[in-house]
Parts: structure tokens; sequence; C-alpha cells
């Protein structure tokens, strides 16, 4: 699957060229929180299951059709981590998740006003986690590093503000399924749009 979907992003350069009109193509840049639901309890003690981080991103879109475009992009949704500490025995625990997602999505614009319009978005995201798990006990320290590979259906929604010909800002939620086994993944994000 991970091959398919490689194949999948690398082809799809072609079906966005670079623009030879004005308004075809556009750059997206934008922050979020992230939020990792459901994180699983890799240690045996009930280290936090619901954790939020800063994530950033960029995507390049282009229009395929009236109201309807493609996007592809880079989500680092970052580091989250959660430590559990006993003093009285000398142990802290440490759990820590970060992942990095590559996109491609179809995307429908319906304007409410001549500025503002709704979007929904569809497409397949290919996430890559990396953990690490640090259990110290009395000054000394062990850690495992683990990383997980997964393609998963994306959904999202917001809504869009045209400010000139070349600038739109949007709000976005976007739900990413899981990446971690048990840890479904979302982002609430604000973000830039520049259209060439």
């Amino acid at each position: 699957m991970h091959k398919v979907f490689v194949s999948a992003l690398l082809s799809s350069a072609f079906l966005f060229p670079v623009a030879s009109y004005a308004q075809d193509s556009y750059v997206k840049v934008g922050v979020g929180e992230s939020t990792y639901a459901g994180v699983p309890v890799t240690t045996g003690v009930p280290i936090d299951s619901s954790r939020t981080a800063t994530a950033g991103f960029i995507a390049y879109g282009r229009t395929i059709a009236p109201n309807f475009s493609g996007e592809i992009g880079y989500i680092d949704f970052g580091a989250s981590g959660a430590k559990l500490s006993f003093p009285g025995q000398g142990l802290l625990i440490t759990d820590q998740l970060r992942t990095r997602s590559i996109y491609l999505a179809g995307i429908g614009d319906v304007p409410i006003t001549s500025s503002v319009s709704f979007l929904g978005k569809l497409g397949m995201v290919m996430h890559h986690t990396n953990t690490q798990l640090t259990v110290t006990f009395l000054g000394n320290g062990a850690s495992e590093e683990s990383s997980y590979r997964k393609t998963r259906a994306l959904v999202g929604a917001g809504f869009k503000a045209q400010f000139s010909k070349e600038i739109s800002g949007l709000v976005e939620y976007t739900y990413f399924g899981t990446a971690v086994d048990g840890s479904e993944l979302s982002l609430l994000s604000a973000g830039l749009l520049f259209h060439f």
C-alpha cells in the first residue's frame, strides 16, 4: 500500500502542471493545533491518552474544475509528550510521539457570499510517526524508539475568505484517521492561500 500511495503522489504532479493562468494555482501555509486522541498506553500505566501539539503545514493546489481543486501537501503535526512521575520511588516515565504526513486531497468550494465560501475536503494521507518511551529509575535511564507508517483516508471542512485577488485566508478542521494504533489524529488550523 505504501508504494501505491507514493506512486499516486508522484503521478499527481502531472495533474497539477505549473499554472499558466492567474488564479489557477495556489500555495497554502498555516499553523494549527493537532490532537492525538486515544493514544495507546505503552507502559501499562495511565499516561494521558489525549494530547495536543502545535502543527505546521504547506501545500500546493490547482483548480481542476469550477469550484473544485486538487491539493498535495506536507504536515508536521508536532511533538507531543506525557510524563508520569513517582518521586518516592525515584521513577520517571516519559512517552513522546511525533507525526509527519503527506496528503493528496480533492477540495470542493461552495460560495456563501462573493468573498466567503464553505470548503469540503476528501483524500488520502500517509503518516510517519516516531515514538520514544523513556524510563528513568534512580537517575539511570533507558529508552525505546519505534516508527509507524499508516495510510488512511482524510475528511475535512472549513471556511475560506478572499481578501484580495492574490490572497485568501481559511480556517478548517480535518480528521486524519489513526496515526499510531488506537490514536486518532485531527487538526484545527488557520492558514493563508497565495494564488498565482
